[in-house]
């Protein structure tokens, strides 16, 4: 090699070696400036975090002596909003603990406690048992408010750590350094997380009552609609509890029964080209039905996909939909097979309502800016899963926009808006 090509060599080695010099700097300042956004962001949440923590136990606080509806009902609103920014705000910390889960499932409960609480709080105030329970609620807001404000002063001088994003599970326990986790481990939420009974997202759930189907006949149940031979049916899955669910795969087919029938049915095959009609379709769905002695039933929706066509049922009582409790059939438009089943909101139970409120009278609850197109009787499911007596008002605006509004029949007071 010439003397003018190792000149030439050398100044492509050093262009090159400068120029990975500056990619390697601008890539680290970018890097730098990426951690210091983040480790903003979690200061930022965590200050968040104390400050909503902070609001709703003063709200809780407030409404233990609340005698007012209006006022009951505004304090309700303020401890949900802010337990919803607490909540927000703690899923953005960088690290993860079973204590930041429970503190988490606390704020949740008390939140949503508080918003089931204010339609009727608002124009009845609290109740003795619900102040109790709001008192509870106060005082476990607090201790959790002090320790958010104490770790945050110590955070502020330098004493505590705010942990690494990018180390969100290998923070907790680290002993180099004394790390907010780390902080958070020592405290033991009093709240023993037990279930409340109100109506809402975190009541005490009742267990569904036991049907009659042995497991012998319920596996052959799931034969049937398989279309197979008991002996054919591959368990998948069994749970022991009191509905005794058992999960089967018989080829493409896997199916779910309990004692109280079939729970769901899904076909994984591929469907071809659409042979039967809608209509046939929809018989088809009809006559599954009628073979699983499932009675009391109005198609409500319909779907289809061009090989797939999907039926929503709801049961009926007392000339209502019960739009909670229904079942879903799928049939495929090839051979007409039943391609999809759920049954899983089905109740076997009647709904327990009272219709106290004519729908004359349930009328008047439609504001005069709206026209009424059509109404029917429908049970709702609320958040606590309770039954509700309504009368579905299907309206249009003035600015013909369509809107469903619920009066509960049993108050005669508007129960919810659909827009």
């Amino acid at each position: 090699m010439s003397k003018k090509m190792k000149q030439i060599l050398g100044i492509y080695v050093v262009a090159a070696l400068v120029t990975l010099s500056l990619l390697c700097a601008v890539g680290y300042a970018h890097l730098t400036q990426l951690r210091r956004m983040a480790a903003y962001a979690a200061r930022s949440s965590f200050e968040t975090t104390v400050r909503s923590v902070d609001a709703m136990g003063a709200a809780l606080q407030k409404s233990l002596y609340a005698t007012d509806g209006g006022l009951c009902g505004s304090l309700c609103g303020e401890i949900s909003a802010s337990a919803s920014a607490a909540e927000a705000s703690l899923s953005v910390l960088p690290f993860d603990t079973q204590e930041l889960e429970q503190l988490s499932g606390f704020i949740n409960r008390a939140g949503d406690y508080a918003y089931s609480l204010a339609p009727q709080a608002g124009e009845e105030g609290f109740t003795p048992e619900q102040q109790q329970q709001l008192a509870e609620f106060a005082k476990q807001a607090g201790d959790f408010a002090a320790l958010l404000r104490e770790l945050q002063t110590e955070v502020n001088n330098g004493l505590l750590t705010l942990d690494s994003r990018e180390q969100r599970l290998q923070n907790v326990g680290r002993q180099e350094e004394k790390l907010l986790s780390a902080a958070l481990l020592d405290y033991r939420l009093g709240y023993d997380g037990e279930e409340l009974s109100y109506d809402g997202k975190y009541t005490a759930k009742e267990e569904q009552t036991p049907g009659d189907l042995s497991p012998e006949q319920a596996k052959e149940l799931a034969a049937w609609a398989a279309g197979v031979e008991p002996r054919e049916l591959k368990e998948e899955y069994d749970y022991t509890g009191p509905d005794g669910r058992r999960c089967y795969s018989a080829g493409e087919v896997m199916l779910c029964v309990s004692s109280r029938g079939l729970e769901s049915l899904a076909q994984t095959r591929l469907v071809s080209e659409s042979s039967i009609s809608l209509e046939q379709a929809r018989q088809a769905a009809v006559k599954f039905l009628e073979q699983l002695a499932l009675e009391e039933l109005a198609l409500v929706s319909y779907a289809d996909s061009g090989t797939v066509a999907s039926f929503d049922f709801a049961q009926t009582q007392d000339g209502a939909l019960r739009l909670g409790s229904g079942v879903k059939v799928s049939v495929a438009l090839d051979d007409g097979s039943i391609y999809a089943y759920n049954a899983v909101n089905y109740s076997t139970q009647p709904a327990q309502v009272s219709w106290n409120t004519d729908e004359d009278t349930a009328r008047q609850q439609l504001p005069e800016n709206v026209s009424c197109e059509g109404s029917r009787k429908v049970i709702l499911r609320s958040a606590g899963e309770q039954d509700l007596p309504c009368y579905e008002f299907s309206c249009l605006d003035d600015q013909d926009r369509s809107l469903r509004i619920y009066v509960n029949a049993d108050t005669g007071k508007q129960y919810r808006i659909d827009i």
